[in-house]
């Protein structure tokens, strides 16, 4: 039988408060992809507004398309990123990238932009 010391003990402690896994230890977790579960547009602000979970305590990139858009601000459960100026009413695949120890990305979500004119309409309503 192996004698256990205290010495041996505290070592296995103190690699376990510092992230180290030992044989058979479960390591540090990875990270669960975001995930989009509605995309909104607001016409006055310009701005593309992504409901979701797991988006991080980084910042994410958002991909509109194949452009990446500019991020105002972002929570865990929500992005909201400034629409390109000029961009043409239609439906857009949308995706989040988070990034960590390891990078992922969100399930395809698509967004339409609405017209000017639907906009409006839609202020007013």
């Amino acid at each position: 039988m192996h004698k256990v010391t205290i010495k041996t003990i505290l070592l296995i402690a103190g690699l376990a408060a510092c992230g180290i896994s030992t044989a058979g230890g479960r390591g540090t977790p990875t990270p669960l992809p975001p995930m989009i579960v509605k995309t909104a547009v607001d016409a006055q602000e310009k701005v593309l507004i992504i409901t979701g979970r797991n988006f991080g305590k980084t910042l994410p990139t958002v991909m509109l398309a194949d452009q990446a858009l500019d991020v105002k601000r972002f929570s865990e459960h929500e992005v909201v990123a400034s629409l390109p100026h000029g961009i043409r009413p239609a439906t857009y695949g949308v995706s989040v990238t988070t990034s960590g120890r390891t990078r992922a990305s969100s399930n395809l979500f698509s967004a339409t932009l609405p017209t000017a004119t639907e906009a409006i309409r839609g202020r007013a309503h």
